[in-house]
C-alpha cells in the first residue's frame, strides 16, 4: 500500500471555502479526470444549487476543515455555475392518434407540457465525488466517501473513506491505485476486510 506524505492536501466534502477577501461557502462536490487521476474542479458555494465550478488552479491551499482560493469574491461570482437547467420537450406517444371517446371527440390528445430539468454540470469525460456516496468494495459496499487527497500537482493519491458505525467510526485513505471505477460511487479492488485493516488517519495532521 502507498503511504501519504505531508505535502498531500485533503479535500473533504463539506469543508469551508474562502476567497482572497472573504467566505464563499462550502465544498459540495469534487470533480476529477479518471484517465489522468487528476483533480480538476471543486464545486463551491453557500447553496449547492447556486454553487460554482472552481478550477483547481484557483486553489491556494487546502486543509482538513478549510480551503482557500486565490480569486476574490467578485471573481468567484463570475465562474461557471455548477448546475444547469434545460427545458425538455416530451416525446410524442407511439402509434396513431387516440381513437374513440364518443360525441365529444375522444381522439384529441392535449399536448404535454415541457419539463424543466436541472442537473449537475460535469466536464465531458470526468467524474464527480459527492457527499455520502458509497464506496463499493470487491465483496460489497462499505462506508461513505468523504473526499480525497491530492499531491501539489493536483494528482489524486487517495480517496478518503468514512468507515464503520457511529460509535466506532474512523477515516481511512484508500490508495488511488486500488480504485477501478468512479462513475457511480467509487469501486475498489479491495475487500471489505482489507479496507477495515487500513489504518485510521488524522486529517488535521495532513496537508
Amino acid at each position: 500500500m502507498s503511504t501519504m506524505t505531508e505535502k498531500e492536501s485533503p479535500y473533504a466534502i463539506g469543508a469551508g471555502v474562502s476567497c482572497a477577501d472573504g467566505d464563499c461557502g462550502r465544498l459540495h462536490r469534487i470533480i476529477m479526470d479518471p484517465a489522468t487521476r487528476a483533480l480538476t474542479h471543486l464545486v463551491v458555494g453557500r447553496d449547492p444549487h447556486a454553487a460554482r465550478l472552481v478550477p483547481v488552479s484557483l486553489v491556494g491551499g487546502a486543509g482538513a476543515d478549510s480551503i482557500v482560493l486565490t480569486c476574490t469574491a467578485s471573481g468567484f461570482d463570475l465562474l461557471e455555475p455548477a448546475e444547469a437547467t434545460e427545458m425538455v420537450q416530451p416525446t410524442a406517444p407511439s402509434g396513431g392518434p387516440v381513437s374513440g371517446g364518443g360525441a365529444l371527440g375522444g381522439g384529441y390528445r392535449a399536448p404535454a407540457k415541457p419539463d424543466m430539468v436541472t442537473y449537475d454540470r460535469v466536464p465531458a469525460g470526468e467524474v464527480q465525488l459527492c457527499r455520502n456516496e458509497k464506496l463499493h468494495a470487491a465483496d460489497g459496499d462499505i462506508g461513505h466517501i468523504k473526499g480525497l487527497m491530492a499531491a501539489p500537482d493536483h494528482h489524486v493519491t487517495h480517496i478518503l473513506l468514512t468507515e464503520g458505525h457511529l460509535w466506532s467510526r474512523k477515516e481511512v485513505a484508500v490508495p488511488i491505485r486500488n480504485v477501478v471505477d468512479a462513475t457511480f460511487g467509487v469501486q475498489v479492488d479491495l475487500t471489505r476486510e482489507e479496507l477495515k485493516d487500513l489504518p485510521a488517519i488524522d486529517l488535521a495532521r495532513t496537508g
